[in-house]
């Protein structure tokens, strides 16, 4: 199986594992019950230069729908570096509390500076795949229902555009799979 397949069999076993929860009629419904719509961003986007505003809604009690733009401008130590605009979608799904795990797709339209050849490559595209472990911890300044949510990634590219990537990055992409990065945080605002 190719890696198209295990992340759509992957997507799909979430999905089909959220079923529909009768509706919470309880007035003291926790926070995380009584908002359907939040939105977040990471404070550590210039560090990792990956920038993403992630739009979030309830789907159900245990499930929620996410969409955004993103953007990286990563650099690569004696490679070069890539400026690549696109969004992100996906899926997520609370298994205990506020346990989730996060599968987003993330369509992008890299290109590539490489600098040994001191050369900028055209636009190609390049489709990403990640799967993220999280907990979100819930918090409210002047009565405003705030949330910090902290997760895991772990990624690979499921489609790149060969004829608008250099040599080096085809390479590094070939001895470096997988990516990932250590826990890092979201802030956001529910509504």
């Amino acid at each position: 199986m190719n890696q198209f397949t295990i992340s759509i069999a992957l997507l799909c076993g979430i999905i089909i594992g959220n079923y529909p929860l009768p509706a919470n009629t309880n007035k003291d419904s926790t926070q995380v019950e009584r908002y359907m719509h939040s939105i977040d961003f990471c404070p550590l986007s210039p560090v990792l230069g990956i920038y993403a505003i992630h739009y979030t809604r309830k789907i159900s009690p245990k499930s929620e729908i996410l969409a955004g733009p993103s953007y990286m401008n990563i650099e690569y130590p004696d490679i070069g570096h890539t400026n690549a605009p696109g969004f992100i979608v996906g899926y997520r799904r609370y298994f205990w509390k506020n346990l989730h795990m996060d599968y987003q797709l993330m369509p992008m339209w890299d290109q590539y500076y490489e600098m040994n050849e001191d050369k900028t490559y055209p636009v190609g595209f390049d489709l990403w795949n990640e799967f993220r472990l999280g907990y979100v911890f819930d918090f409210s300044i002047s009565n405003v229902p705030l949330f910090l949510n902290v997760q895991w990634p772990l990624g690979f590219i499921i489609y790149s555009d060969g004829s608008a990537k250099p040599e080096t990055f085809k390479n590094h992409a070939k001895e470096n799979p997988l990516f990932y990065f250590p826990p890092f945080f979201f802030l956001g605002v529910k509504f």
